[in-house]
């Protein structure tokens, strides 16, 4: 069953693209991706990894610390934007990867390690939902995640993210990610 968020990231499947960077920090931006693989392999077969972002619902008393969405697109997805700069809708094909998770800072994803805990309900370094998505191919795919985790490395507003789930249906899903990613606030 698709909950409110996966049905709002099906639709839209979307990225942003750091428009206010330096050169500075797009030189660095750019180093950091030809030294770190920017790739999803999905079962073994690779698919390059662009843009990403994270959406924040903020807070509540239903889960600890902060609900930071991260989504992470393939190349040959383009986005489209709405006038508040939040992603609207994509063109072309290809996959995004979704995790829900809970951090202890409201700006940024807390470095340590994730872990699925689809049960606890939104402890601290948890992810309580996950999948890969597609957009635009002849049947649209979806792998949800029943086990894994991701490691997040933040230094210098660069992330470094390394991450093995597995799907329902036995599939091992795996990502390398190294870049900038802009945190939006969600509706």
């Amino acid at each position: 069953m698709i909950n409110f968020k996966k049905a709002f990231l099906l639709g839209l499947l979307g990225a942003v693209t750091l428009s206010s960077c330096t050169k500075d920090e797009e030189d660095k931006a750019t180093a950091a991706v030809t030294e770190f693989p920017q790739e999803l392999l999905i079962d073994e077969t690779r698919y390059e990894l662009g843009d990403g972002f994270i959406i924040s619902y903020g807070t509540s008393t239903d889960y600890q610390g902060t609900n930071l969405d991260l989504n992470l697109i393939t190349s040959g997805i383009d986005v489209i934007y709405d006038a508040n700069g939040l992603p609207d809708s994509a063109t072309g094909a290809g996959f995004i990867m979704y995790l829900e998770m809970y951090s202890s800072d409201s700006t940024a994803l807390t470095a340590g390690t994730y872990t699925m805990d689809t049960t606890a309900g939104g402890n601290l370094l948890t992810i309580s939902d996950g999948a890969v998505f597609s957009s635009g191919m002849a049947a649209e795919i979806e792998y949800e995640f029943v086990s894994g985790s991701i490691e997040v490395v933040l230094e210098n507003g660069v992330y470094s993210l390394a991450g093995s789930f597995m799907e329902l249906g036995g599939k091992e899903i795996t990502l390398s990610y190294q870049r900038s990613i802009a945190v939006l606030e969600g509706e």
